[in-house]
């Protein structure tokens, strides 16, 4: 079953410092700090197979911005495969019940990453302790390169 991204939420002192957010296990690190950084490898791995990166992006300034790669009906992210419909469906139940509420808009992701992060408040790639680069090539390639037939 999916697990939104709020249940991986960085505590204040691993958004302070980028080298204790770095130690957390793999599937926290791309849940909550470095979702848009998997997204996007995904994307360069997945060329030309038709993957948009898509932006959850909380109304009102809310918590639980989100980041992953979908074909429209298969989403990628720190879970791995699961059904986009899913993701949605669970990552607003989830915000919802912490936030009273809480609500998103589903962005295409058109800007290049460097950009999208400057205008989104998310971290450059190289403001990570290290590199994530090798890091979210690794953690991708545990999973299928498919979605499953079923679903």
């Amino acid at each position: 079953m999916y697990k939104p991204s709020l249940l991986f939420d960085r505590t204040a002192e691993e958004r302070r410092d980028p080298f204790l957010s770095w130690q957390r296990e793999d599937q926290p690190f791309f849940a909550a700090g470095a979702c848009h950084i998997l997204a996007e490898m995904f994307q360069q791995l997945h060329f030309g197979e038709d993957y948009e990166l898509i932006f959850l992006k909380p109304v009102s300034g809310m918590p639980g911005m989100h980041v992953y790669a979908t074909n429209g009906t298969w989403a990628f992210d720190h879970n791995g495969w699961t059904l986009e419909k899913e993701l949605l469906s669970l990552t607003q139940a989830a915000y919802s019940k912490k936030y009273s509420g809480w609500g998103y808009e589903r962005i295409v992701i058109r800007d290049d990453l460097e950009t999208f992060c400057r205008n989104n408040h998310h971290r450059q790639p190289w403001q990570f302790a290290y590199l994530p680069w090798e890091r979210a090539h690794h953690y991708i390639k545990q999973f299928p390169h498919s979605p499953p037939l079923d679903g």
